[in-house]
């Protein structure tokens, strides 16, 4: 993932999470996700298990999967379709920018939700 594609809807917060306070996306372009494998739940339920790396800090993540579904296209070819689920402290990453609120608490929670819906398809022989 590019650090720099961030878009959250807003221009401002966008860019302050490009910058040093956040994901540093000059000295640190993008985010990756490896050595992982995949370890089967029930039914169609999946983990898949894999480092994840921020700002040169790697930490490993489990990925609650579920299988949404498997098709063929028009064109012939074999897809699956799942949803990924995962939560991490982004402190966890040195992402540690916050500010103190005046009501208490802090502007930004330490817990992200990563989510993601994936499809593939199956290699042709």
């Amino acid at each position: 993932i590019q650090t720099a594609s961030v878009d959250t809807g807003t221009a401002d917060r966008d860019a302050h999470l490009r910058s040093g306070d956040f994901f540093d996306a000059e000295t640190y372009p993008s985010m990756t996700f490896g050595n992982a494998k995949v370890v089967k739940q029930d039914g169609d339920e999946f983990v898949v298990e894999g480092d994840l790396t921020i700002k040169d800090v790697t930490r490993p993540v489990s990925l609650k999967v579920e299988l949404d579904g498997v098709a063929n296209d028009p064109f012939g070819n074999t897809k699956l379709a799942v949803t990924a689920k995962t939560e991490i402290d982004r402190e966890d990453f040195g992402l540690t920018w916050n500010v103190a609120l005046e009501s208490g608490g802090c502007l930004a929670s330490k817990k992200l939700t990563i989510e993601l819906e994936a499809q593939a398809v199956r290699k042709k022989d």
